[in-house]
């Protein structure tokens, strides 16, 4: 007990009664040794003691051993005489009853203070309890959390929370203080009948004294610890039960009291917000995720950008990753972010920090749309893509954000210019051989009686050569077309590989008969294969080899089996193809440098359909280059086995 609230009082008696008045632990020695004697003896009352002629008295305050006031030293007037205080039988009749008081009034003193210590610790307790609960966000965590803290706070051996489900039974029952070997062997836990029932039926504190003398009680299952004193707490929020604590066997043998179910019920308010809390968050959390699984779905590129001492990317979706070549991780400032691919305008001039539309949107607020800029990768290629960012604003309209969704049209740019190439070629390839028929016709009908037979010969000659090519131009145009719409299926049967060579050699053979053709085919080869795509695409191999190769060199077609395959050639001795061509040859209205410089008719498309019907069989085509100039086209189609038919 604090000297600031006996020191007062002992102060005041010793003025009032005329005698001293203090502690037991101020006496003499031997004067405290007399009286913690005669206290102990006597217990709380007070008890007159004579030491050395001189009286005291002496009333113990509290249990322990110090606790002792003392008045004295005195005498009576029949003592002998001596220099203390003289109290004769009525002033020493009010200095007991005084000292009685005085005593009654330090043990509530004691009782208070000791009141206040108790319930301060158990705030304190109670405070770290809701801290350690409400600090926590995941769910299981924060049940775990719950029942291992309510079982410190009622001084409970055994500690359960259940949660209940839709239907009103159990559906998770976490426990504290048994171990998981213990709780195998009890099995399945419980669902919620019986006692634990109650509070599911009524969502009320119950506090028992021995829960198995309950009716509503339905025993313990085998392997099950015994358990008597027990004391429900429901979790309620809103007016909903969110789970119902459960405690047993109160420590040394005793039973629950009002205090313990007063913190069991302060902690059970508390868990309802943070349970609340880790609900709301576990949502949160899902529904991020699945925005984020949205986000990175997305054919787009996708950032989220932050303002502060240093500009963030705090979200890079897959798609960005992917399409700016470099693995991003987040979060990471925007210079670093930005350094990692230079930024061009379409005239190939640098873009400036402050230029770019993520910078200009968090910076400066502003929304940018469908702004075009090239980017190199760090592996060196170089795309062009279309920008679109706006700034996010909070509450106060300042700018919290920005997003930035962009995506790679370099196939677009691609198109586009391949689109215009095409008009432009279509336009030249179609009004050569429309000239040319145009012409003679013209000449023909105006000067026929004019014209000497062998000049109407030659006009007659150039029209037919010309429609030819006409109708190759066109034919190849239709069959990209049913290509690309899937129009024109593979309908593949068994065939002969060594009739198909030869008709495709004969068919060209007629519309060249001044060249020499070279054929050599295995026999018994078979296919399973749409003869009329193989056909032409070996028509279209054999036209450009006639078509680059100079009068009175021969043109070599060649069969024959290769493994599981059938490995067909076409070989021409013109002017070959330059090595930086090679990667393109197989592409849409490419032309090699080759074909320019000789102003050799034609659009780009003989090959690229040639490779595209060769890999709809299952094939491969590539060009070779001999050693001694031209060009070999080499395809392999899978082999058919079985034998020559008749």
């Amino acid at each position: 007990m604090p000297l600031s609230v006996i020191k007062p009082v002992t102060e005041a008696l010793s003025r009032a009664i005329g005698v001293p008045v203090s502690l037991l632990a101020s006496a003499p020695a031997a004067v405290r040794r007399e009286i913690m004697a005669a206290t102990v003896q006597h217990g709380l009352g007070t008890v007159e003691t004579q030491i050395n002629y001189h009286r005291y008295l002496a009333t113990r305050y509290d249990a322990s051993r110090d606790s002792v006031v003392v008045l004295g030293p005195y005498r009576r007037p029949i003592d002998n005489q001596s220099d203390v205080a003289t109290l004769d039988p009525d002033a020493e009749g009010r200095a007991i009853a005084a000292l009685h008081a005085a005593s009654v009034g330090f043990r509530q003193a004691i009782e208070n203070e000791r009141s206040r210590l108790n319930l301060a610790s158990q705030l304190e307790v109670v405070s770290r309890s809701v801290l350690a609960v409400t600090s926590e966000l995941e769910l299981n965590t924060v049940l775990r959390r719950i029942v291992d803290l309510a079982a410190e706070l009622a001084g409970a051996r055994y500690a359960a929370l259940g949660i209940p489900g839709p239907d009103g039974e159990l559906t998770s029952f976490l426990t504290s203080g048994m171990t998981e070997a213990e709780e195998g062997r009890i099995g399945h836990p419980p669902r919620g009948r019986g006692i634990l029932g109650l509070l599911l039926a009524e969502p009320r504190t119950i506090r028992l004294v021995d829960l198995s003398t309950h009716p509503a009680s339905v025993g313990f299952p085998p392997n099950h610890p015994p358990m008597r004193s027990f004391l429900g707490v429901p979790i309620v929020a809103r007016g909903h039960v969110l789970g119902n604590l459960y405690l047993t066997e109160k420590r040394f043998g005793g039973e629950f009291t009002d205090e313990d179910a007063r913190l069991v019920e302060l902690l059970a308010r508390h868990a309802a917000v943070a349970i609340e809390n880790a609900r709301l968050y576990s949502a949160i959390e899902l529904q991020q995720e699945r925005l984020r699984t949205i986000i990175d779905q997305l054919p787009e590129a996708i950032l989220l950008l932050e303002p502060g001492p240093e500009e963030e990317v705090t979200m890079a979706n897959s798609q960005a990753s992917e399409l700016l070549g470099w693995a991003i991780t987040t979060p990471i400032s925007v210079d670093e972010f930005l350094s990692r691919n230079p930024r061009f305008d379409a005239d190939g001039t640098p873009v400036e920090r402050y230029g770019i539309p993520m910078v200009r949107s968090l910076l400066d607020g502003e929304t940018v749309a469908r702004h075009e800029l090239r980017l190199l990768r760090p592996n060196g290629d170089e795309i062009t893509i279309l920008v679109n960012s706006t700034p996010l604003r909070d509450s106060t309209g300042m700018v919290s954000g920005a997003v930035v969704v962009f995506q790679d049209i370099s196939q677009i740019k691609d198109a586009e210019q391949l689109k215009d190439d095409f008009l432009s070629l279509v336009s030249h390839e179609l009004r050569t051989p429309l000239t040319t028929i145009q012409g003679g016709a013209t000449m023909l009908l105006r000067d026929w009686s004019a014209l000497d037979a062998e000049s109407r010969h030659a006009f007659l000659s150039d029209i037919a050569s010309e429609s030819r090519r006409l109708a190759s131009l066109i034919e190849n145009m239709v069959q990209l077309s049913n290509i690309r719409a899937g129009r024109h299926p593979l309908e593949t049967e068994p065939t002969l590989v060594r009739s198909l060579v030869q008709h495709s050699v004969d068919a060209e053979r007629q519309l060249a008969e001044d060249r020499a053709f070279s054929t050599s085919s295995e026999p018994g080869l078979m296919l399973d294969a749409d003869p009329d795509w193989i056909d032409q695409v070996l028509r279209n191999l054999i036209h450009n080899a006639v078509k680059y190769t100079p009068a009175g060199l021969p043109i070599e077609v060649l069969a024959r089996a290769r493994g599981e395959w059938v490995e067909f050639a076409v070989r021409d001795y013109g002017p070959g193809i330059d090595e930086d061509d090679l990667p393109l040859v197989f592409e849409r209205f490419h032309r090699a440098a080759s074909a320019r410089r000789s102003n050799a008719p034609g659009m780009g498309l003989g090959l690229y359909l040639a490779r595209v019907v060769v890999e709809a069989h299952g094939g491969r085509i590539w060009i070779e280059r001999p050693e001694d100039g031209g060009l070999r086209v080499v395809f392999i189609i899978p082999a058919l086995t079985g034998d020559e038919p008749d």
